[in-house]
């Protein structure tokens, strides 16, 4: 709700929320009066008291407590303060009018005043001993009960009264609840014979029901008391979960109650006629959460199920992949090496031709230098003569080896350039064959000048182990 939409009223009560709170911030102060019904009293409690303040859920559990707390007050019972005056007629009813309306604003400004200092102010940072939170009060009463009346009693439920309105809601139970106050004289012995007795006890136990109790002269239970509109001490209260007719749907209602001392005869014979008349809607309710949890439950292991097959699905999603990524680079590795063999090959044919075309010639008859003659027996068995002139190298006599096979088919070779970046490697080695020499590659050492390569020689011509095409 904006400022700008209030009425008179409310911008009355907006100003002293903002007087009273020292807060600049408008619309977070309408958020909250809006909260509190624009109560005046409750919303600045619940800035300077945060530990009586709930949640939204909790409030409004407890003011569909409240709500149907009126409904089971016999007429007789119900506090005349809460009756409207009748309205008078005559000349008293007109001096009474003003002074009424000046007595109700007095009261209602000095009730206001006096439960806003009653109770411990955040800006000055002070803080009571008496000041607790709703489980230690639960834990406090329940201490103050054993050290007085024993360990054997009901079983209280260690928190707040809206705690216990949540617990009972959500776990479908009865939720009975116990106020007493110390100043009423049946307060000791309700505590002493009825609380405690073994009959009462197993009976709570049997049918589940949540206990909460509490003493009025602390402030929870002080306003639980308001709420439930306790006149008479001890008062108990049974409140369950109800089907309201029409849209208002399920409400924590309250179903019975009983004011005054009672036995535990008269307590368990109420409960049986509360259980007996709402077990059918409790149980009805337990089945439908039942079969909520159920098809939630069933949902969520489908959910697992189907997650766990994803992640299965997933992995050996993920194994074909790697599978396929690995063959695929495998291939593509094989393909690079297939065309780098390809290359090499080409290169190698490319240098053969090269050295068909660059290779001496064959000294003849009319050559007046050097010459020595070898007699050459080819790795395939093939035999062949040539000269070589005493000049050349050792290397001759591998290039002329290496390109025999092309110069044999090939009588006139074209000029090819040698091929760039390539580095020949002969995969043979040309051996003496007595005594067994093998002569490796040089480009320096001259045929003169081994004595076994000269002037005459046989020369075996072994491939290599390694031949593998590099």
């Amino acid at each position: 709700m904006s400022s700008r939409n209030l009425d008179d009223t409310q911008s009355e009560i907006l100003s002293q929320f903002q007087a009273i709170t020292h807060t600049d911030d408008v619309d977070a102060a309408v958020s909250r009066l809006t909260h509190y019904d624009w109560n005046l009293e409750r919303a600045v409690e619940s800035v300077y008291d945060p530990s009586n303040s709930h949640d939204a859920t909790r409030e409004a559990l407890e003011e569909q407590v409240a709500s149907s707390a009126q409904q089971h007050i016999p007429s007789t019972q119900r506090p005349t303060a809460r009756r409207r005056p009748q309205p008078r007629t005559g000349i008293f009813a007109l001096f009474a009018w003003p002074l009424g309306i000046a007595w109700n604003m007095t009261w209602s400004i000095l009730s206001f005043l006096l439960r806003l200092l009653s109770r411990p102010s955040t800006i000055t940072h002070t803080q009571s001993n008496n000041r607790q939170d709703s489980r230690s009060l639960a834990q406090q009463f329940k201490r103050d009960f054993e050290l007085k009346f024993g360990e054997t009693h009901v079983d209280f439920f260690q928190g707040g009264y809206s705690q216990a309105l949540e617990r009972a809601r959500r776990d479908l139970r009865f939720l009975f609840v116990i106020l007493q106050s110390d100043e009423h004289d049946d307060t000791e012995d309700f505590c002493r014979n009825t609380l405690t007795s073994q009959d009462l006890i197993d009976y709570m136990g049997q049918h589940d029901i949540l206990v909460w109790a509490g003493n009025v002269r602390e402030t929870e239970a002080f306003q639980v008391a308001g709420t439930l509109q306790a006149t008479t001490y001890p008062f108990m209260a049974i409140i369950a979960l109800q089907q309201m007719g029409g849209n208002n749907g399920l409400r924590m209602t309250v179903v019975d109650r009983i004011e005054g001392t009672s036995s535990s005869a008269t307590i368990i014979q109420r409960l049986e006629r509360g259980n007996r008349r709402h077990s059918a809607g409790m149980n009805r309710l337990r089945m439908e959460r039942d079969q909520r949890d159920m098809e939630r439950r069933l949902r969520e292991e489908q959910d697992r199920a189907y997650r766990e097959s994803l992640k299965a699905d997933q992995a050996k999603e993920r194994q074909a992949q790697k599978a396929r990524e690995e063959a695929a680079k495998a291939a593509e590795e094989s393909q690079r090496a297939e065309q780098a063999r390809q290359e090499l090959e080409e290169k190698r044919e490319q240098y053969i031709r090269h050295l068909c075309s660059t290779l001496a010639e064959e000294p003849n008859d009319t050559y007046t230098g050097q010459v020595t003659k070898i007699n050459f027996r080819l790795a395939d068995g093939t035999r062949v003569v040539r000269k070589f002139r005493g000049e050349d190298t050792i290397e001759t006599i591998y290039q002329f080896v290496e390109a025999y096979p092309l110069l044999k088919s090939e009588q006139d070779p074209q000029h090819i350039e040698a091929p760039e970046g390539y580095t020949h490697k002969y995969n043979f080695t040309v051996i003496s064959s007595y005594p067994r020499v093998a002569h490796e590659f040089s480009s320096t050492t001259q045929l003169n000048q081994v004595k076994s390569l000269w002037p005459t020689a046989t020369l075996i011509v072994e491939a290599d182990d390694d031949d593998d095409d590099e």
